[in-house]
């Protein structure tokens, strides 16, 4: 009888450690590095050295943030934070040391302190490492416990490839620009433009050009032109085939990295009689389109 015990808590023993391991595998997938004096996060596959994530942060100011080599403990999506204020998306790197959104004055969305957003990039908190939210949040989503952070100065760090992005103090705004949040007003809008029509020409020439032609894009911080060229058009639409075809537009704000999609019901008319139907030019595009960018 003793024997069977021992032999079951044997592998009760060895079925744990196998858990254990398994979790410190997956904590371990990722290494985030921390540069106190220029104020970047780089995020690195551990196995292959490969940057996964590059961001703007705001460290400890005269070097308060600690130094040394740790692993992540804790997480808490809102954490009451020194001086009474708050942050979102928070992984606690040791003790009081924490990754975290810039500070909220209340655990509301639109309270945060738009100055100090605009500090990334520099030395200016009480010890912690603040992070745009969409950057804080990627760590709490995408870190496990246990993950290793180093922090310290001798790493050179890469910069994002986006550049740093300032929010205008005369908006009277408090919400972060990267937080993807569906109310946040920092969403990038997508319309047809009104001259714009759903109904298309049988046999008409469409293209992806000429479908992007049809709409409008805006954003508090990116300029219309710089949207239109991170708008990806999907869908299929046949003019030599009378029927509705369906076209999703999605906008991506380069800056911001928020999206915002429309979805489109095109008609083409039905067919004409044949001798109005005009005939194609030697290398004239086929009246057919099918998109996927």
């Amino acid at each position: 009888m003793r024997g069977k015990k021992y032999v079951l808590a044997v592998l009760v023993a060895a079925l744990l450690c196998f858990a254990c391991a398994g979790k410190a595998e997956a904590a371990s997938r990722y290494t985030i590095y921390v540069n106190r004096k220029t104020n970047l996060v780089n995020v690195v596959d551990s196995r292959s050295g490969k940057l996964v994530r590059a961001m703007y942060c705001s460290t400890g100011k005269k070097y308060s943030t600690i130094r040394g080599t740790y692993s992540t403990v804790s997480k808490m999506r809102w954490h009451a934070l020194y001086g009474g204020v708050y942050g979102q998306y928070c992984t606690r790197i040791h003790g009081p040391y924490l990754f975290h959104s810039v500070y909220y004055y209340k655990t509301r969305k639109n309270q945060m302190a738009v100055g100090e957003y605009n500090k990334l990039g520099s030395q200016a908190s009480a010890g912690c490492v603040r992070l745009a939210v969409a950057d804080a949040k990627w760590i709490y989503d995408n870190c496990g416990i246990g993950t290793k952070v180093v922090i310290g100065e001798s790493r050179e760090l890469e910069e994002p490839s986006q550049e740093k992005l300032k929010i205008d103090t005369s908006r009277r705004t408090g919400w972060d620009p990267t937080d993807p949040d569906a109310a946040n007003p920092y969403h990038p809008t997508i319309a047809l433009k009104k001259s714009a029509s759903v109904k298309l020409d049988y046999g008409s020439r469409v293209t992806k050009k000429s479908l992007k032609e049809l709409i409008k894009v805006k954003s508090p911080v990116t300029s219309s032109s710089d949207l239109l060229d991170n708008v990806k058009v999907k869908g299929k639409v046949n003019t030599s085939k009378a029927g509705k075809y369906k076209i999703v537009y999605t906008v991506t704000d380069p800056k911001t990295f928020l999206t915002k999609s429309l979805a489109v019901e095109f008609r083409v008319k039905r067919e004409p009689d044949k001798e109005e139907i005009p005939l194609a030019q030697p290398g004239e595009e086929q009246a057919s389109v099918t998109v996927v960018q």
